[in-house]
């Protein structure tokens, strides 16, 4: 069983390098899996686009949802501090594992297309070096208009340009051609997030598994068998795919436990839980979730 945290790495004095260090050392010794990072280069006061995930499911019956994110003129928005800001999760992973021993850290989710795939599979080749391959590479497809703009980069081909990204890192991981000056570490397994038709097409097609986020567990099974017969199509083996099931979690933690079991007795390889812990408090919020999946036992 694959368990892994979901919180982030964003510059600020209570979560400095030496902060970093010891949250890894921690979710380690506890027996999380790894920790999960989100990426954004930029946040913005105001948004016109709107946040595709404010609905997570209840604790208290799985199946039904409770809206976390406050809502704008009818739109949902990303919850964010009024200065945030994001350390790169690439950057941010060397560092967390230079301080642990088998920890892995993944991308929840990259923006893939704003990515030069060429530079990507440079960085990406030295931070599993570094890493010792203990990294994981959640992509996405971004949701903020804003964002992209301010990157310089088309919004409207997000979609084709994130499959056309996974498939150039697989390429240049297969053929090196000058980026790297050794044969790099094994490719870091690719998953895609989200849930539309086009999401799962990439997850089956190019990719190396699939990261959906908050889904109740029967959308989850209804979208991993949609997912499975594109695998089959594509003439893929399920068995070399990687599916991680997230969702933000803020019920009681005795009631953790069946919602993790469900996704996985639909076909997850593992859960990611995102729990927006405190600087202060987090390592007793790990030891209650640990202690709940009997992770350390």
């Amino acid at each position: 069983m694959e368990i892994g945290l979901v919180d982030l790495f964003d510059g600020s004095a209570e979560r400095d390098p030496a902060f970093m260090a010891q949250f890894g050392r921690t979710a380690e010794e506890l027996g999380f899996t790894g920790i999960w990072l989100p990426e954004h280069i930029v946040f913005f006061d105001e948004y016109t686009s709107e946040y595709p995930y404010p609905e997570a499911p209840s604790a208290a019956d799985p199946e039904k949802v409770e809206r976390h994110n406050k809502t704008v003129d009818g739109r949902a928005r990303v919850e964010a501090a009024a200065d945030q800001g994001l350390l790169d999760v690439l950057q941010a992973a060397a560092e967390v594992c230079a301080a642990t021993t088998r920890l892995r850290i993944g991308s929840s989710v990259m923006l893939l297309p704003l990515r030069n795939p060429r530079l990507l599979a440079r960085d990406l080749m030295t931070a599993a070096a570094l890493t010792d391959g203990r990294v994981d590479l959640g992509v996405g497809v971004g949701w903020s208009a804003e964002e992209f703009a301010a990157c310089q980069t088309e919004f409207t081909t997000r979609g084709r340009r994130c499959g056309e990204g996974i498939a150039e890192l697989t390429r240049l991981w297969d053929d090196p051609d000058g980026i790297f000056p050794e044969d790099p570490a094994p490719m870091p397994r690719v998953l895609v997030g989200g849930h539309s038709p086009a999401a799962l097409r990439r997850a089956a097609g190019v990719a190396t598994g699939w990261y959906p986020w908050n889904l109740t567990p029967s959308q989850f099974a209804d979208h991993h068998a949609t997912y499975c017969a594109q695998l089959e199509e594509a003439g893929r083996d399920r068995s070399g795919q990687h599916v991680i099931a997230g969702l933000r979690f803020t019920g009681e933690m005795d009631a953790l436990p069946a919602v993790v079991e469900r996704y996985l007795e639909l076909g997850a390889d593992g859960v990611n839980i995102s729990l927006r812990m405190e600087a202060h408090d987090y390592a007793e919020t790990m030891q209650a979730v640990s202690a709940a999946l009997g992770l350390a036992a």
